[in-house]
């Protein structure tokens, strides 16, 4: 049965601490983690030219931006946040039954500040500001199952539930 998924209906961003969620409030968008290989260009015998090739499961820096409408108390706990959790909902189109649904989404983010952009402030206006955090791990979770954990610093690059470092960390 196909199904086509269609937008993102709403979100949610928590910031958690000790096994406490806080919902945020006051967020216009989040620019969510880009997974880039680290990669190294190389060429000799038997390759035509230069082949930029990824690095075995080597991930870049990741960073994840969360867009404010203005400022208020909850932008403290941003500031100092090292674990988000970020919940959408994302429409879908089950061509079969004529019949949409949904799928839910959740994003768990580990990492750092290492930007606060408060905005520009004139009258009549958004403040539009942002959080930028260095990413040390990122989980992703869609209705229910995990298709992505990345964690940087316990050599974890999982997908479908299927670690593809395993051999690496058993080798070392």
């Amino acid at each position: 049965m196909a199904k086509i998924a269609n937008k993102t209906i709403n979100y949610s961003i928590y910031v958690r601490e000790n096994g406490k969620a806080t919902k945020i409030n006051d967020t216009t968008g989040v620019q969510l983690p880009s997974i880039e290989f680290l990669t190294d260009a190389i060429k000799g015998a038997g390759i035509m030219g230069e082949v930029d090739l990824p690095s075995f499961n080597q991930i870049g820096a990741m960073s994840l931006e969360i867009s404010t409408r203005v400022s208020n108390e909850d932008m403290g706990a941003l500031a100092q946040a090292n674990e988000i959790e970020i919940r959408w909902v994302t429409d879908v189109f089950d061509t079969q039954n004529i019949r949409t649904g949904i799928l839910a989404h959740k994003a768990f983010i580990n990492g750092s500040i290492k930007k606060i952009d408060e905005g520009k402030i004139e009258s009549s206006a958004a403040q539009e500001g942002a959080f930028e955090y260095e990413v040390f791990a990122y989980k992703r979770i869609i209705n229910g199952k995990e298709v992505l954990n990345i964690d940087k610093f316990n050599g974890i690059y999982a997908v479908n539930g299927k670690n593809l470092l395993q051999d690496v960390e058993s080798a070392l």
